[in-house]
């Protein structure tokens, strides 16, 4: 599974949800925040904030707020555009269609949350 690290779905994205452009230190979502919709983003590096802590910034191809359209909680961080970004947003009915019909996107999903659950872990 050494390929799953190099998915790319920022084309496959496009067509899934609609894109979305940020400004510097806009906010895409909020602790706390009831979660509608999942991000992934296409240009631009966007910072994952926890307790007023910086956990972690990403960029192109990572995906954001997944964890709780999986567990069906409150946002567990903030996530800012830490410079003018573009990110495409999938609403929660077509990211379960997505993991359900399409494997690697599965992948795709897990390896997200183990690069940041190491992320989180390493900022502690």
């Amino acid at each position: 599974m050494d390929g799953i690290a190099e998915l790319d779905f920022r084309d496959f994205a496009r067509t899934a949800g609609a894109v979305v452009r940020y400004k510097a230190g806009a906010v895409i979502f909020e602790h706390g925040d009831e979660a509608e919709d999942m991000w992934i983003v296409l240009s631009g590096l966007v910072d994952i904030e926890a307790h007023d802590k910086l956990i972690e910034t990403v960029g192109e191809n990572y995906a954001l707020g997944i964890l709780s359209l999986i567990d069906n909680l409150p946002r567990s961080s903030t996530a800012r555009a830490r410079e003018a970004s573009e990110l495409v947003q999938i609403n929660s009915r077509k990211f379960r269609f997505m993991v359900e019909q399409m494997p690697l996107f599965g992948w795709y999903v897990m390896r997200q949350l183990a690069d940041r659950l190491r992320a989180t872990n390493a900022a502690l």
